[in-house]
C-alpha cells in the first residue's frame, strides 16, 4: 500500500468555538465554513487539512491518509481484505464534509479511525492566514503529524507496517516507549506512544504538529502563546529524531499542538533506523 501522506485530521469538541478562536488567532490558520456541526480550517492550497465537529467528548476523532487516486483505493481495500480488515465505504455526507472524491475508514488494533481517500478538493483563492503568517509547510508532506498514545505500542507498529505500509524512522525505550512512522520524507507524519506511561489505558490523541518555515515564526507563536495565557505543556526545545525546534500548548479540545520548524527529511535509500536515548536534545520541559 502506497499511502502518500497525512492529507487531514478530525477532530471533537464539547466548545468548537474556542477551538476557532484557538487555530485562528494563536495558529493562524483559516476558517472556512462547513457543514451541519463542521467548521473546516486551511492552511494551503487544500480546501481544508483540519475538521472540527461538535460533540460531547473532546479529542481525536479520525486521520485521513491520502492515495494517489481511485485504482490505488480499491486496491488498497483488496490488501485490507487480505489482512482480514473490514473497510467500509464513506457515505455522501461524509465525502461531502471530508471534500473528497473517494474514502474509506476503518479501525486500526487501538480502535483508532483511520480513513484512506483520494480526490482532495483545492480550496478557493489563496491560503490566508487569520494572522501574519505565510505558510506552512505542507505540499507532499501532508498536514504534519499525529502522535497517538496507545496501551500496545508494538501493535500498532505492526498494524502501521504490515498491513499499511508505512517505514520505521526511529524507536525509543526511555523514559517511555515509542515509535516513529514515516510515508513520505517528513520524519514521521504518525507515531505512537505508551499511554499508561502518561496515566491513561485508552487511546487518544496526545498531539497534532504544524510546521512553518521560520524558526523565529515558532518564537512569535510562543511569545503570542504566552500574552494570551495559553497552558504551555512544553517549552521551547529541539527533539533529538526529527530535530524540530518547537513548544507545545494545550488546545481547548484538549489535545496538545506541537508549532515547530526545521525538521529533518529521509532518503530511505541512506536512512538508518536507530533507538534514541530520549525525545530532546534540550528544553521541552513540562
Amino acid at each position: 500500500m502506497d499511502i502518500k501522506q497525512l492529507g487531514y485530521l478530525g477532530l471533537s469538541a464539547r466548545e468548537p468555538d474556542a477551538f476557532t478562536t484557538y487555530a485562528t488567532d494563536i495558529l493562524g490558520m483559516q476558517r472556512v465554513a462547513g457543514e451541519d456541526n463542521a467548521t473546516h480550517f486551511r492552511i494551503d492550497d487544500r480546501h481544508h487539512r483540519i475538521t472540527v465537529e461538535a460533540s460531547d467528548r473532546d479529542g481525536g476523532a479520525y486521520y485521513g491518509w491520502e492515495l494517489a487516486d481511485a485504482d490505488a483505493l480499491r486496491a488498497a481495500m483488496d490488501e485490507l481484505s487480505d489482512h482480514g480488515v473490514i473497510a467500509r465505504p464513506a457515505s455522501q455526507r461524509e465525502l461531502e464534509i471530508r471534500r473528497v472524491a473517494g474514502m474509506v475508514h476503518f479501525l486500526d488494533p487501538a480502535g483508532n479511525r483511520v480513513e484512506l481517500f483520494h480526490g482532495a478538493t483545492t480550496g478557493e483563492g489563496e491560503f490566508t492566514s487569520a494572522r501574519d503568517l505565510d505558510r506552512f509547510i505542507t505540499g507532499e508532506l501532508g498536514l504534519g503529524h499525529v502522535v497517538l498514545a496507545s496501551p500496545d505500542v508494538a501493535a500498532q507498529q505492526r498494524f502501521y507496517t504490515d498491513v499499511l505500509g508505512f517505514k520505521i524512522s526511529d524507536t525509543m525505550r526511555t523514559p517511555f516507549q515509542a515509535t516513529f512512522l514515516h510515508t513520505n520524507p517528513r520524519h514521521h507524519s504518525i507515531a505512537f506512544v505508551d499511554g499508561p506511561f502518561f496515566g491513561i489505558d485508552q487511546p487518544f490523541l496526545h498531539h497534532f504538529m504544524l510546521e512553518v518555515p521560520d524558526m523565529d515564526e515558532v518564537g512569535r507563536t510562543y511569545d503570542l502563546v504566552l500574552d494570551r495565557d495559553v497552558p504551555v505543556t512544553m517549552t521551547l526545545g529541539r527533539h533529538s529524531n526529527d530535530q524540530m525546534f518547537s513548544f507545545y500548548a494545550e488546545s481547548p479540545v484538549g489535545v496538545h499542538t506541537e508549532f515547530g520548524s526545521g525538521g529533518v527529511l529521509i532518503d530511505d535509500a541512506t536512512w538508518e533506523v536507530t533507538e534514541i536515548p530520549g525525545p530532546d536534545l534540550w528544553g521541552h520541559r513540562h
